[in-house]
């Protein structure tokens, strides 16, 4: 009787250490800027990548907060019917309070100015960044994070991410193909706009190797990333400390163990019930 009490604790234990594992938000960052063309494959990519995030947010359905210091990216996401809240990021560092999973599921990021036209500036991203510590803190509690085009401050722009994601050069506007974690994910490519940078391979050049390859263009011969994501990650993760949530321990996985557990539980009830 006591060793199958011990078992049966040990069960319900190791079901909750894997439900633990699945804490952490989803992040999709391109080099595109979709939200300047609005073309519909644009929209489209958008719309994935802001799904995506969302999934992994305790309360997906919540609305989303967009940092737009203008109204491109805010604009496609009425068209798309999807609720936000936008604040300006010029107007100065974010509160931190506004970086809460009880409130939105997902944050948004425009394209940067150098793009030739679209809305952040130099002053939004240094102030985003100095909100970087609340927006871990977002992701680590399962909120998601979609940024576009850092185009010509690419080295830089994304460093209000948990770990930065840093990239350059100058894309063509054809040839991006999806790679088989793209569709894994929902993310399509994007094909007719012209695109802004790209991003070193996962793993180099200050880029954590637990992003997966959404999208891929191929010019004379050299494959370059265009999009990337990483799904279930956490501040420890993105730095390098662990990998994905997700490969840890697998979603089917968690809810057979914490029934397994509960099970094993109930038999040592019953069984003491019947043996006293």
């Amino acid at each position: 009787m006591a060793q199958l009490s011990r078992y049966a604790h040990g069960l319900a234990a190791l079901a909750f250490t894997a439900t633990a594992f699945g804490a952490g938000g989803n992040i999709a960052i391109t080099g595109h800027d979709d939200d300047f063309h609005g073309s519909t494959l644009a929209i489209a990519q958008i719309s994935a990548m802001v799904t995506f995030a969302r999934a992994g947010a305790p309360t997906p359905s919540l609305p989303v907060l967009s940092f737009d210091h203008g109204t491109e990216l805010t604009s496609r996401l009425t068209a798309l019917g999807i609720p936000f809240t936008n604040i300006d990021p010029d107007a100065g560092v974010p509160a931190a309070s506004n970086f809460n999973v009880a409130t939105y599921s997902a944050i948004l990021v425009a394209s940067d100015s150098t793009c030739g036209g679209c809305d952040n500036t130099a002053t939004s991203i240094t102030n985003l960044t100095g909100a970087a510590t609340a927006i871990g803190a977002f992701l680590n509690a399962g909120g998601g994070i979609v940024a576009f085009a850092g185009a010509q401050n690419a080295s830089t722009y994304y460093g209000f991410l948990p770990a930065s994601a840093s990239g350059g050069g100058t894309p063509p506007s054809t040839g991006f193909v999806q790679t088989a974690f793209g569709a894994t994910v929902g993310i399509p490519a994007v094909n007719g706009d012209a695109t802004h940078n790209f991003f070193t391979t996962p793993g180099t050049g200050g880029v954590a190797a637990v992003y997966g390859v959404v999208e891929t263009v191929t010019v004379s011969g050299v494959t370059s990333n265009e999009t990337l994501a990483c799904q279930n990650c956490t501040t420890t993760s993105l730095s390098g400390g662990g990998t994905p949530t997700a490969t840890a321990v697998p979603a089917a996985t968690v809810p057979v163990l914490i029934l397994t557990g509960l099970l094993l539980i109930g038999m040592v009830c019953f069984l003491r019930l019947r043996a006293a």
